[in-house]
């Protein structure tokens, strides 16, 4: 399982092996306060726990300046790896410019990511939209797609 989270929404994918089995984004309403998402996170991911059963959870760190000045964010990941540890869960966490080191060679930007995650899986080339506020919301997609496969990856070596 995979995992991207971010202030309003929160990337999954399940993938077996390098088999991209399901994805989603759960998006979360702008007011709704930290204790309020944590437990919305917690309760989404534990009924994707029960329905695919992973024994892995790889999250994205925040990295970026915009994403360490978000103090719930950063608590948001941190209960996100204690909750996939109390599960029993192998938890890694790598950061978004790991991934797309891992997958881009020139240009380590989302839209590269997300061109390399549809060459492995074509069929999520219906999410990169040329709408900004659509591709905001799916780039989520693409980036725990990426997670997943580089953290599968490592791990089969």
């Amino acid at each position: 399982m995979a995992v991207d989270p971010g202030a309003q929404h929160l990337g999954v994918a399940i993938l077996e092996g390098e088999d991209l089995i399901w994805y989603g984004v759960k998006t979360f309403p702008s007011k709704m306060a930290l204790k309020d998402i944590r437990m919305e996170v917690q309760k989404t991911l534990t009924g994707i726990l029960q329905k695919y059963e992973p024994g892995v959870l790889a999250v994205e760190e925040p990295f970026y300046a915009s994403a360490w000045l978000s103090p719930h964010l950063i608590k948001l990941v941190e209960v996100i790896k204690t909750w996939g540890r109390w599960k029993g869960l192998s938890t890694k966490s790598y950061t978004s410019p790991e991934v797309k080191a891992y997958f881009c060679r020139e240009q380590k930007t989302k839209q590269s990511l997300a061109e390399a995650m549809i060459a492995y899986y074509p069929f999520l080339a219906r999410y990169l939209s040329p709408l900004s506020w659509r591709r905001r919301y799916w780039f989520h997609i693409f980036d725990a797609v990426g997670l997943g496969l580089m953290c599968c990856r490592k791990m089969a070596r």
